[in-house]
């Protein structure tokens, strides 16, 4: 008996052994081979490298097998075809926990590159250096007698069908019944071909996502991804992947998200009798009827920038108020300016990063009761998503001399309203056109005011207030987007002061300071609509207000008995995370 039990665990050692056994197959001589791979057994590893070549006129030139655990490397130049008329170069039907990893290339001249059909669990790794082409249908993950899950397909290469019938050609497909596939087409990965069909048809369960290049190379009025079934199928359009050719709805359940970042204007047609819903995971305004979205930079700075021209002119009405043309009501006082501005986004309030450009002159005549105000300005301004403003800006107004309070202190005001012409170039992400790109332009005016005033005293800071207003008509892009007309108002107030710090006969040194306080006064909302169907954005709340602080210095000296020379350097930030700089210039001749 005791013998008999010995015999039967030796029996069971050596099945377990045997059924865990991993069997290698190695094509590594550098030249071709010719006959067909076939797994015997489960835990097979086949590897073709060293430049190797698997090829010949064959069906399933590597067959599976209904295997479980195979796996197929093909390393950088080494190659796996079947030629003539023969399909499925691999061909792992019915088998399970199937591994593929290609860097170099997998030919089939007809049919099914790869042949997924009836795999439970499997993934194929394409990278950068991998090919892999059929003529028809190259990657295959269908259900024919059992079912085909769990599959994943990471894709870093190239991977397209050569046949331009229209016939049912796909360069990867899963059907209605398959669940749980995943397609990620990574950066540099290129899924293509040139046929009236979807080059992707992704049915059940499925998920792609493309941060690549999907494209029909028919052009864009063809289909380039299809979902279809009623399980749902999820595509996920991410950071600048490229789609070209139409995305094709059957079916019901679906969903489009796009997560191309904060601020990204695109446009992509959808055609289709099928249902989905569109998400975009950035927050951005999205809207149905197509899948689109528009960068709101044009119009969500607008307030923070009428701010910012408010303190610009606030200061400079300062620096007028001590300068020689003011006491004596001589000659006309101007000083020219530079400014640099960048400002941070932040993903939860849609506020878009950007930097703003900015040079011009302020130019002010003197009078006995009040004083003419001219400025004139140039600007650009360069947001994160591939979209540049271009501005020219020309105001006009007054400013009044003090006059006295019964609070023992004076007071000044000032009012200037004034016009921008504005040059709008953006380019956004879309399926219409053969780059997966557009650039689109608009030309515009915007109008604004404001009006300020201050209270003076020699003991505590200087208070200020001001209320600024902008208007900016309907207006349209030369693609897609239409905006409707936009009025908002700003109130503000801000404590400063200046100070002398250095006197000699030849110079003087001045420290200065202003603490600004902002809020948009009134509903600040932006209708528009993308390829007419209306949409509206919300600013929010955090950004229409803003606290302010600059600090500066201004240093006057005389390089020439006759001449007076100032160059004033100022600093900003806002709690809006915009910070920058800037320089002003002044030179007049004394005579």
């Amino acid at each position: 008996m005791c013998k008999k039990l010995k015999h039967l665990f030796k029996i069971l050692f050596f099945v377990i052994i045997y059924q865990n056994l991993a069997y290698s197959i190695d094509i590594d001589d550098g030249g071709v081979t010719t006959a067909r791979q076939t797994f015997s057994a489960d835990n097979t590893t086949l590897t073709i490298s060293n430049s190797s070549t698997l090829r010949n006129q064959l069906n399933n030139i590597i067959k599976i097998n209904e295997k479980a655990n195979g796996t197929v490397i093909i390393e950088v130049g080494s190659t796996a075809e079947t030629t003539v008329d023969k399909s499925n170069t691999i061909n792992g039907e019915s088998s399970s926990n199937l591994t593929i990893t290609n860097s170099g290339t997998i030919i089939s001249a007809r049919s099914k590159a790869i042949n997924f059909t009836d795999v439970e669990t499997g993934s194929l790794t394409n990278n950068s250096s991998g090919i892999i082409k059929a003529n028809t249908n190259t990657i295959s993950m269908l259900e024919n007698t059992g079912t085909t899950d769990d599959i994943t397909i990471n894709n870093y290469g190239t991977i397209f069908a050569t046949d331009d019938d229209d016939d049912g050609t796909n360069t990867i497909k899963s059907d209605d019944d398959s669940t749980n596939i995943t397609l990620n087409n990574f950066k540099g990965g290129h899924i293509y071909h040139n046929s009236e069909n979807a080059v992707v048809v992704m049915g059940g369960s499925a998920t792609l996502t493309n941060s690549g290049k999907i494209e029909n190379k028919d052009g864009p009025t063809f289909n380039a991804i299809t979902l279809s079934g009623s399980a749902g199928a999820t595509l996920n359009l991410k950071d600048k992947g490229v789609v070209i050719g139409k995305i094709n709805i059957t079916g019901s359940g679906h969903t489009i998200k796009v997560n191309h970042g904060i601020g990204q204007s695109y446009y992509y047609d959808t055609t289709g009798s099928g249902t989905y819903d569109l998400q975009d995971l950035d927050g951005n305004v999205i809207v149905k009827g197509s899948a689109g979205s528009v960068g709101q930079g044009g119009n969500e700075i607008l307030d923070e920038q009428l701010g910012h021209k408010s303190i610009n002119l606030r200061k400079s009405i300062t620096k007028f108020k001590r300068s020689e043309q003011y006491l004596n009501q001589n000659d006309t006082w101007s000083e020219i300016f530079s400014s640099f501005e960048r400002r941070q986004g932040k993903r939860k309030t849609l506020r878009l990063e950007h930097n703003n450009l900015r040079a011009g002159a302020n130019i002010i005549q003197p009078g006995q009761n009040s004083n003419r105000l001219f400025s004139v300005e140039t600007g650009r301004q360069e947001f994160s998503k591939d979209h540049n403003i271009d501005r020219i800006s020309i105001s006009g107004g007054f400013i009044s001399d003090e006059k006295q309070t019964k609070f023992n202190s004076n007071i000044e005001t000032f009012f200037v309203w004034g016009f921008t012409q504005n040059k709008s170039d953006r380019r956004i992400l879309t399926n219409t056109t053969t780059s997966g790109f557009l650039d689109i332009d608009d030309q515009y005016f915007s109008y604004d005011a404001i009006y300020g005033g201050k209270f003076l005293n020699n003991i505590i800071p200087d208070f200020s207030y001001s209320l600024g207003y902008g208007l900016t008509p309907n207006h349209e892009e030369s693609e897609y987007y239409k905006w409707q007309k936009k009025e908002f108002l700003n109130a503000s107030v801000a404590l400063s002061d200046e100070y002398l710090i250095l006197s000699d006969d030849k110079s003087k040194l001045y420290l200065s300071w202003l603490t600004d306080y902002r809020e948009v006064i009134t509903e600040n909302t932006q209708e528009f609509k993308v390829n007419n169907v209306l949409a509206e954005y919300n600013q929010d709340d955090d950004l229409s207000r803003e606290i302010t602080v600059t600090a500066g210095i201004d240093y006057e000296f005389q390089p020439l008995e006759n001449s007076l020379l100032s160059i004033n350097l100022d600093t900003l930030y806002s709690s809006q995370e915009t910070y920058g700089a800037q320089a002003k210039l002044y030179y007049k001749s004394l005579f």
